[in-house]
């Protein structure tokens, strides 16, 4: 199966179960939050070829978790939002430690799954850094802006808030993570930064229907 393809069902699958877990409510929602980004981060060292470019395959999870987000707001509000940042940083913060605490374990004569685990979970501390500092920063971006223009839009045109929040958002998320972790690794920053942004705007585009599905699962919205 084409990358391309999987990539489409991909999206639509992560859209698909943010829905699902806004039936479930707010704890839905802030599980899906947190369950995608440690997604993001553990498997973000694994590079595709999409598109003819080349790309990593986590741009879905990171979109998935600011679908999440978004959804929280707009149905159960402000309030929500702000816990489920903070639970999904402690939980980022708690992935981290836990990771380096695995690997700290000396295998013993049977093990043969120590070097598969350093592989994966021992990318470079910085990257691990930047992962979680840029995922942080867009959230809390995100979510002000989205509490910003609902107000200004009273809270109609779901749709064309919804683009405008995670287009602002991920070119932040883009731009900070890109030159955090990879400014001097990479032959031209730039060009990853325009390639994984123009993937991004793929997935939103792709995951857009779903945020209208939203007001028909969840009839009556929170209001601030």
């Amino acid at each position: 199966m084409p990358n391309e393809l999987i990539f489409l069902c991909h999206s639509a699958l992560v859209a698909s179960i943010a829905l699902v877990l806004l039936k479930l409510g707010k704890e839905g929602l802030t599980a899906g939050i947190c369950l995608f980004s440690i997604l993001s981060n553990l498997l973000v060292t694994k590079q595709i070829g999409l598109l003819g470019f080349e790309t990593i395959t986590t741009d879905v999870f990171t979109i998935g978790a600011v679908f999440c987000l978004n959804l929280l707001q707009e149905h159960f509000g402000r309030e929500a939002t702000n816990r489920a940042i903070a639970c999904n940083f402690v939980l980022l913060i708690t992935y981290v430690v836990m990771c380096m605490l695995h690997l700290a374990y000396q295998p013993n004569q049977f093990d043969t799954m120590q070097p598969h685990f350093v592989a994966l979970l021992s990318p470079m501390l910085h990257l691990v850094i930047a992962s979680v500092a840029s995922y942080l920063l867009s959230q809390l971006f995100d979510a002000y802006l989205y509490g910003k223009l609902k107000t200004m839009f009273q809270g109609k045109h779901l749709l064309l808030r919804n683009a405008i929040i995670l287009s602002s958002s991920q070119l932040l998320d883009t731009v900070f993570f890109t030159f955090a972790a990879l400014y001097g690794t990479v032959h031209d920053v730039w060009h990853v930064i325009i390639i994984s942004y123009a993937i991004k705007l793929i997935v939103i585009l792709c995951s857009s229907p779903f945020i209208a599905l939203s007001k028909f699962l969840i009839s009556t919205p929170y209001h601030e």
